[in-house]
C-alpha cells in the first residue's frame, strides 16, 4: 500500500527523512523473510545504501545546519552501512540485517524526536 502523496507533501523534511529511513528498514525486513530472495534482497540494499548516500551527502555539504557531533555520527553511521553492504553483499547475515535495520529505525526515531521537541517549543 503506498502512502496517499498529499499526506506526504503534508510532512515535515524531518518526517519525510524519517519516513524513507523507515521504509527502507521494513523493505530489508521483508526481503529477508521473503526467502532471502537474493534479487529482492540486494535491491533492498542497494534501496538503503541510496538513502545512505544521500544522508553523508546532507551532513557533508557546507550549508548544513547539523551540529558538527552530529554531523560526524551520521558520517560514521554512513562509512558503516556502505562498508557493511559492501562486503556482505546477497551473503548479508540476518543478524547484519537487524543492524542496518537498527540503525535506521532509531535515525528515523530520533528525527520523530527532534521534531516533536521543535514543535512543542514552538507552540510555547
Amino acid at each position: 500500500m503506498q502512502p496517499d502523496i498529499k499526506m506526504i507533501e503534508n510532512l515535515s523534511t524531518a518526517e519525510q527523512e524519517a519516513m524513507s529511513l523507515t521504509r527502507a528498514a521494513v523493505y530489508l525486513d521483508q526481503a529477508r523473510a521473503n526467502g532471502r530472495d537474493s534479487v529482492r534482497l540486494v535491491e533492498a540494499l542497494n534501496n538503503n545504501l541510496e538513502l545512505w548516500v544521500f544522508i553523508r551527502a546532507m551532513a557533508e555539504s557546507k550549508n548544513s545546519i547539523l551540529p558538527e557531533p552530529l554531523r560526524g555520527n551520521l558520517l560514521k553511521l554512513s562509512s558503516f552501512v556502505a562498508q557493511t553492504t559492501f562486503s556482505q553483499g546477497a551473503n548479508i547475515s540476518d543478524s547484519s540485517i537487524d543492524c542496518l535495520i537498527n540503525i535506521n529505525l532509531q535515525l528515523s526515531e530520533g528525527l520523530l524526536e527532534g521534531q516533536k521537541k521543535t514543535v512543542t517549543a514552538l507552540a510555547s
